[in-house]
């Protein structure tokens, strides 16, 4: 299929091949293996002429390692989904994209996600290539994190260690500012929501624009803050329950939680003489501050928790080179009944990184070279630890390697990506980590591609610091867990006419971690490497999407569906052989999502709905598990015009099928709820 900008890409020819870079040698050793297709014209074509060449990537700001994941399984989220639920945060928009597992102690309370049977530790979040994973308990609070925050996200699955570091074992969050230079002047956005349980939420924003002598700022400001309640009336009682359709009991736990926190982005790119020249310097601030009240109106069984974060970036990109500095407090405070006298967890990261791209186009393929490094100094106080402020300092070095390859005069028909990354400490040695993927264009026409994909990575996880140092039962000898990961998959795509587009892929998994952390019960929970757990399963998804924008109408189909069989290999004593072989606690072995969705001009609806099987809550399997459950949600969007600005109303109605159903706390979560949102753009 003929690439449109085939003509375009012909003319800066020369201008490519001037930007040609030499790529040291010591990078290539070993280098034999090759394999990619393009991108499938964004869909399905590529350029299919011999001379195409492609612009210096550095006119594309942003983080993007997915580059270097060839032969693992990325989703990427568009912003039109992201627009459409930028209400939700992350736990409940995530449960509908994707069969994953989250553990969620309630509304509003903790909710973390785990990847094909691995923990919640497993999975690296990282915002504008930071892991922000708390460095005490190693993992994130999806439910804190609000989806308007970010420009761009993507979901990937399976071992990427070698390609954005430590804890993505399972798999990892991607989470993007990015600037959006076509933005002119300035548009505010002002909105807000409320539901049931009297839970709702406000945020104002803006992005702005401005051109100067010596360049264009471009930013966006937002603040946001709002509360969410799992409890009807102003007294919740302390025992009360819901029976689901077996008979079965779980209680109702009142909770009520707070979250507020400011957005900041800020980008300035100066004028150059030459067009493939970039010159950039910009900040990103993230402040939260979230307070979960468990029992809000009964002093002698209320708990508190408030988790507060203060993220800085600062940094420049000048052409192929990123020089990045960073900041993140995490402060922690726990207390029961008046919350006058909290435990307290303190961390502070000081983070420099540093990387940069050689990048050449020789003989009708690529090669792109992404070679540095980042140290992290920590700084913690937690009263678990003792009075003394514990320092340690981490960090990696890395080469992540691209080149595609063409095949019978066709550019781009193999891609492989070659990651390598050694992971640095102060007080342990961390395994090496490389990886090999590839995707190989099996056939590529005008309406159809069919692509082959596989990748081989080792994977790491670094100890948190409460297993090195928490007293007695934390462990100072504790090792990185490390794992080996295997993948492979198919993906088909197909155009059918102008207007419909279709795609389906199926990826098979096998996952073995050593050193699994575990908190040993026969040694009154103190911290050991102690387990081997194997993941392995299969995972299918597919697509069927409708575009007519002359009559500006859209509909689409989406479902997936996972298999996932996680269980142990080894376990920490004699007495618990029976152990081996069954599944991990709160892992669904059949996981399907789906939506469903139509938009005419200004009104758009939609229909998402998820399926989990029977969950085990003990390692033995002793007791009833926890029942499969099935939970349909709808969304409803109209725009309007209010004295010639926008504006959009939301309608959300959640669990139409109003099931109880329980998680981790077994504590029943919230039947059918509904929330009504507004939202005015003023430009």
């Amino acid at each position: 299929m003929q690439n449109p900008a085939n003509a375009a890409l012909r003319r800066i020819k020369k201008l490519a091949q001037k930007s040609q870079n030499n790529i040291p040698k010591i990078l290539l050793l070993g280098w034999s293996f090759g394999i990619s297709v393009g991108a499938f014209s964004q869909e399905i074509s590529s350029p299919d002429c011999k001379d195409c060449k492609q612009l210096n990537e550095v006119q594309v700001f942003g983080f993007s390692p997915e580059k270097f994941m060839a032969g693992l399984k990325v989703q990427k989220i568009d912003s039109i989904n992201l627009a459409r639920f930028q209400y939700q945060n992350l736990s409940d928009f995530l449960q509908f994209q994707a069969p994953i597992a989250l553990k969620s102690y309630g509304s509003g309370q903790l909710t973390t996600i785990s990847f094909r049977g691995t923990s919640a530790n497993h999975t690296a979040v990282l915002w504008n290539g930071l892991n922000i994973n708390s460095p005490t308990v190693g993992l994130s609070d999806l439910s804190t994190i609000p989806l308007m925050g970010f420009d761009q996200m993507a979901i990937q699955y399976g071992s990427s260690a070698s390609c954005v570091g430590s804890d993505a074992v399972g798999g990892s969050i991607l989470l993007s500012s990015v600037p959006n230079w076509n933005n002119k002047g300035v548009n505010a956005v002002v909105g807000g929501q409320y539901g049931s349980f009297r839970s709702g939420n406000l945020n104002a924003g803006l992005r702005f624009s401005k051109i100067y002598k010596n360049g264009v700022l471009n930013g966006k400001t937002l603040f946001y803050g709002g509360n969410i309640r799992n409890f009807d009336g102003k007294t919740p009682a302390l025992n009360e329950s819901r029976i689901d359709r077996n008979g079965r009991e779980y209680a109702i736990e009142p909770s009520e939680t707070t979250q507020k926190g400011l957005v900041q982005d800020l980008y300035f790119r100066f004028n150059t003489n030459k067009k493939s020249s970039y010159r950039l310097i910009y900040l990103n601030a993230w402040l939260t501050d979230n307070k979960l009240t468990i029992q809000p109106s009964i002093i002698d069984f209320r708990e508190i928790t408030q988790t507060q974060a203060l993220r800085f970036i600062g940094g420049t990109q000048l052409d192929n080179t990123s020089i990045k500095l960073g900041f993140i407090r995490d402060i922690l405070d726990y207390g029961k009944g008046d919350f006058l006298n909290p435990s307290n967890a303190s961390t502070d990261r000081y983070i420099i990184r540093t990387e940069h791209d050689f990048i050449s186009h020789k003989n009708h393929a690529g090669l792109t070279v992404r070679a540095g490094g980042e140290f992290v100094h920590y700084a913690t106080r937690v009263d678990g630890y003792g009075p003394d402020i514990i320092h340690e300092n981490r960090g990696d070095i890395f080469a992540l390697i691209r080149k595609s390859f063409e095949w019978n005069n066709q550019p781009n028909k193999i891609i492989t990506t070659l990651n390598l990354r050694q992971a640095l400490s102060s007080r342990y040695k961390a395994p090496f980590t490389p990886a090999f993927g590839l995707i190989l264009n099996l056939f590529t026409n005008k309406s159809q591609q069919l692509e082959f994909l596989g990748n081989v990575a080792r994977s790491y996880r670094l100890p948190t610091l409460n297993e090195r140092y928490w007293k007695v039962l934390g462990n100072i000898d504790i090792q990185p867990e490390n794992g080996f990961n295997k993948e492979i998959g198919l993906e088909y795509k197909q155009l059918h006419g102008q207007y419909f587009k279709s795609s389906f892929s199926v990826n098979a998994f096998h996952n073995l971690i050593d050193n699994w952390t575990y908190w040993n019960p026969e040694k009154n929970y103190r911290v050991e490497n102690l387990q081997q757990v194997l993941s392995k399963g299969i995972e299918f998804s597919s697509s069927l999407k409708y575009n007519d924008f002359i009559q500006q109408k859209t509909a689409g189909l989406i479902l997936a569906y996972s298999l996932t069989y996680a269980s142990q290999q080894k376990v920490y004593d004699v007495y618990a052989q029976d152990l081996i072989g069954k599944q991990l606690i709160y892992v669904p072995r059949h996981a399907v999502s789906g939506s469903i969705y139509y938009s005419k001009k200004r009104w758009n609806a939609s229909l998402q709905g998820v399926f989990n099987s029977e969950r085990y809550f003990t390692f033995d399997h002793s007791g009833q598990p926890f029942p499969s459950y099935f939970i349909l949600n709808s969304t409803f969007t109209h725009k309007i015009k209010i004295m010639s600005q926008d504006a959009n109303l939301i309608f959300q109605a959640n669990n139409l099928t109003n099931t109880v159903y329980p998680n981790v706390k077994r504590n029943a979560m919230p039947g059918i709820n509904f929330q009504l949102a507004a939202v005015f753009n003023f430009h």
